[in-house]
């Protein structure tokens, strides 16, 4: 599968909940994946609802999932594709920090919105 590296790790807080990628991250909800610089990101990795029952931990873990952007730039990882168009993230999800999309192969754009409909990123849930 696809390789993501680390450019900068930000500290930003994720949401976990279900439905549409109108919802917005607040600090202190939930655990974030921050991707670790020249980590494999191989194989089949965790779903993210697994990643997210991980917890945080030093640990680093593969996740695998759909990838959408936000128009605000917040980056998540998502267990579903919502049917819309543009897509959305559906099912759990975990905000994503420190990944290059310029790293991202398949990344599509429409409406303000970026997906790639799989990504592997290895990292550590935090």
């Amino acid at each position: 599968m696809r390789t993501m590296l680390l450019v900068l790790i930000a500290l930003v807080a994720g949401c976990t909940g279900q439905g549409g990628s109108d919802d917005t991250p607040s600090p202190g909800e939930a655990p974030i994946l921050v991707i670790a610089d020249g980590g494999p990101g191989d194989g089949p990795g965790l779903s993210v609802a697994d990643a997210l029952t991980h917890g945080p931990t030093d640990d680093l873990v593969t996740v695998t999932g759909a990838l959408f952007v936000d128009a605000d730039g917040t980056v998540r990882l998502c267990d579903a594709i919502a049917e819309s168009f543009p897509p959305q993230c559906g099912g759990d999800r975990i905000v994503v920090t420190g990944l290059d999309l310029a790293d991202v192969p398949d990344l599509q754009e429409e409406n303000g919105v970026s997906w790639a409909e799989s990504a592997t990123l290895f990292g550590s849930v935090e």
